[in-house]
């Protein structure tokens, strides 16, 4: 992925364990090791990917749930994004090739139990199927107040027909 006019946002930058848990006067340490974060921003040539357990969590999560670094973030790598608000057959199209292109460990959902961020988890899930891996894959569910509404495996779609 090139850096857009120069723009150090996009550099890939791989945060070490020890970096990431550096101290901070709140009740939660940061647990973020990765930048960028946005989907659109990290395109597919991210490396500190390969041999990662991902996070893919929607934009709002982080806003809604208690505790979100250290029951979420701690030990993976962290993509975000919102399928109502970007372009969900680009997600799918990424998600695919960073599938295809490295060795994904695992990838846990985090979304909003509102429908629209159900798309979330069929992109991702459509996703590992088109990418021909056999892929672990976890999901929780966050309610609008932040509990926690489902949590856990969940069952792969069956693919209809190609995104």
């Amino acid at each position: 992925m090139s850096e857009g006019c120069g723009c150090s946002s996009m550099k890939p930058v791989n945060f070490s364990e020890k970096q990431a848990a550096a101290s901070t006067t709140g009740d939660e340490c940061p647990e973020l090791q990765n930048w960028p974060i946005q989907l659109k921003l990290i395109g597919t040539g991210a490396p500190y990917l390969n041999d990662a357990d991902i996070l893919l969590a929607a934009d709002c999560t982080a806003f809604s749930a208690v505790g979100f670094h250290s029951r979420f973030i701690k030990g993976k790598k962290v993509i975000i994004g919102c399928p109502k608000l970007d372009n969900a057959q680009e997600y799918f199209q990424t998600l695919t090739e960073m599938f295809r292109q490295f060795s994904i460990k695992s990838v846990s959902v985090v979304r909003m139990e509102v429908p629209c961020c159900g798309g979330l988890a069929y992109i991702t899930q459509q996703a590992i199927k088109n990418s021909g891996k056999d892929i672990p894959y976890s999901e929780t569910v966050i309610g609008i107040k932040g509990d926690i509404k489902q949590e856990g495996m969940a069952p792969m779609i069956p693919k209809l027909q190609p995104v």
